[in-house]
């Protein structure tokens, strides 16, 4: 059988045995921060934070972490996330701030667990529509993107309690929209610019 055939064999049948860990546990996991120490027991991670590490792409082998609930890539080079990261389905915290995305990584749409997301310090013009899917998402910072594109679809984003905007120009009317979308939800805006004055 060639490689690539048994690798994709072995990683369906480790999303199907992905464990989802419950906010205390998660709290309390083991941080790995060097991903050979994770590889050398991959069914123990929980939480890994290669965070400051000079990568400019994801290694493949991060895909054999089955149990990934939190992965903190901030501080790094990337221009894009791979598509295969949406197969983390246990994901509850991802944070990618700090790094040059131009384009919001649809991969996280799939994250139907995820409940914190840090995206914040890129170049980020919108948010895709299937942003609407993370239903269980309670805290979404974006602070310091080029935003302008917020979808409809984010109105069903129920557990969302906290935004951060600050740094990002919009005119009040656009502030107001946003805030409609989302009335439970605090969120955290630079004072409104006359951009189009």
């Amino acid at each position: 059988m060639r490689p690539l055939f048994l690798l994709s064999l072995v990683l369906l049948s480790m999303a199907a045995r992905a464990q989802v860990l419950s906010q205390a546990e998660l709290d309390t996991a083991k941080v790995y921060r060097s991903l050979e120490r994770a590889l050398a027991e991959p069914d123990r991670v929980y939480r890994l934070d290669l965070s400051g590490k000079k990568l400019k792409t994801l290694p493949e082998e991060l895909r054999l972490l089955r149990n990934l609930n939190a992965l903190d890539l901030s501080g790094k080079k990337l221009k894009s996330l791979p598509a295969w990261l949406g197969d983390f389905t246990s994901m509850q915290e991802f944070r990618a701030s700090r790094n040059k995305l131009t384009e919001f990584p649809e991969a996280i749409c799939k994250w139907r667990r995820l409940k914190r997301l840090d995206l914040s310090r890129n170049a980020l013009p919108g948010l895709p529509r299937c942003i609407g899917a993370l239903r269980e998402l309670v805290s979404m910072d974006l602070w310091d993107n080029d935003l302008v594109d917020f979808p409809e679809e984010m109105e069903r984003m129920d557990a969302l309690r906290f935004m951060d905007l600050r740094n990002i120009q919009f005119e009040q009317p656009e502030m107001d929209r946003i805030q409609e979308l989302l009335p439970k939800t605090k969120i955290h805006f630079s004072p409104a610019c006359n951009c189009g004055m």
